[in-house]
């Protein structure tokens, strides 16, 4: 159940700045929330800054639609209860009817990884296919010991595409930037940039999907295809279960708040001896395995247990 941190860190993790802010700024729990959902998908999720803004107008959009349908279809009583204009209310709910009548959906953020990591590995292989006996690295003729230079540096299992040099690879990265921009309307489409370019390489790489070869003979560096599909890791994966466990935490906790029967908030505030923290933690997990062991009942009613413990910030009780 419990994870040991990584040391592979893609970016600096939320540290000694972040408190410092709330402390100097005297953030309150609520913007608390909203400042450390910031945190959690620009810094370390990589959404841009445009996305978030345009999710977080989505998400107020949202909670006015549903306080429109709990206020039995009444825009006064919504209007009041938010202190919005009327005929705001109003524009707000036909957006989101519409929308949904539709099937569309709102701007807003995604815990899932771009079109353009995602469809990378398909569109390669689709573009530039290889079968065993040609050569996968076009317009350059490898001698055998420059060839078994290359291969050593790449894994054996290598998918059916051939290798591209670093015009056709930005080529690619550019192509699927394109396609994933079609689902947007004109006015919400993103130019590529050149730092958006390096982006995608880096996350490409370091997911270890794409591997760069830099070798002597060649002029410019080749990149092959070393996995079939995208998928983040590292400090990043944990970033993508991070944002689901909050947002599963928020609905728990709201249920709480409303008196759920089957709904339990649990705090403890304690010390512990430094050599003993793993020692507690390790325990902590044997309990709460050996618990929900106990009590589950194939075809039961349904239940989840969500828990993080650690260090407590100064002057919390």
């Amino acid at each position: 159940m419990t994870e040991a941190a990584t040391s592979a860190q893609e970016v600096s993790p939320p540290g000694g700045d972040d408190h410092k802010i709330i402390a100097d700024l005297k953030v309150s729990s609520a913007d608390r929330i909203l400042f450390y959902l910031a945190i959690s998908v620009m810094k370390l999720g990589g959404h841009r800054y445009g996305s978030f803004l345009e999710a977080a107008n989505t998400a107020a959009k949202l909670a006015i639609y549903s306080s429109y349908l709990e206020q039995g279809n009444n825009i006064r009583k919504t209007s009041f209860l938010h202190h919005v204009e009327p005929k705001r209310v109003r524009a707000i709910i036909k957006e989101v009817e519409a929308l949904k009548a539709a099937g569309k959906s709102l701007t807003s953020l995604s815990d899932q990884e771009p079109y353009y990591l995602i469809g990378l590995p398909f569109l390669w292989q689709e573009k530039y296919p290889w079968a065993a006996g040609q050569c996968r690295l076009n317009n350059h003729h490898l001698s055998a010991k420059e060839h078994e230079t290359l291969y050593a540096q790449l894994p054996a299992d290598l998918p059916s595409a051939r290798f591209l040099d670093l015009l056709e690879f930005l080529d690619l990265i550019k192509l699927l930037h394109e396609k994933s921009q079609v689902e947007y309307p004109p006015g919400r489409q993103m130019p590529l940039s050149e730092a958006l370019t390096e982006h995608i390489k880096f996350r490409l790489l370091h997911s270890g999907t794409v591997t760069q070869v830099d070798i002597p003979f060649l002029s410019i560096p080749i990149f092959a295809l070393t996995r079939t599909h995208y998928a983040p890791k590292g400090q990043r994966e944990r970033v993508f279960t991070m944002i689901d466990d909050l947002a599963r935490f928020g609905k728990l906790m709201q249920d709480w708040v409303v008196e759920q029967p089957d709904v339990l908030r649990g705090l403890e505030v304690f010390d512990v001896a430094p050599e003993q923290r793993e020692q507690a933690l390790a325990e902590l997990d044997a309990m709460l395995k050996a618990w929900a062991d106990k009590y589950h009942h194939e075809g039961g009613h349904p239940m989840i247990l969500q828990l993080a413990a650690g260090t407590r910030d100064p002057g919390e009780a």
